[in-house]
């Protein structure tokens, strides 16, 4: 008879101490949400590189061409691949490189 006292009181307890957690999740004030509001995703451009694309957004493309042209529009090194075996090597023109 004491044993099943004892396991109705542990019982009684277990739950007692999960009503009040039980409680907070269904009553009437946690069902009120309030509303979030979420930025829209901005799909990100992939970063284009080579002579085209330079060409394009500089404004000038003949600027390309000119040694003396001011720095704003870059060195020729920003456009050409070089062999990684060789330093100082060009294997050629970036015409369009897109990484990925």
């Amino acid at each position: 008879m004491k044993t099943k006292a004892l396991i109705a009181c542990l019982v009684t307890g277990f739950l007692t101490l999960g009503q009040p957690a039980w409680a907070a999740r269904h009553s009437f004030e946690s069902r009120q949400h309030v509303r979030q509001t979420h930025r829209v995703a901005i799909p990100s451009r992939p970063a284009v590189s080579g002579v085209i694309p330079h060409a394009v957004r500089g404004g000038d493309p003949v600027q390309m061409l000119n040694p003396l042209a001011p720095a704003k529009y870059g060195t020729s090194e920003e456009n050409i691949s070089v062999d990684p075996d060789a330093p100082g090597k060009v294997n050629g023109i970036n015409f369009v490189s897109i990484p990925f």
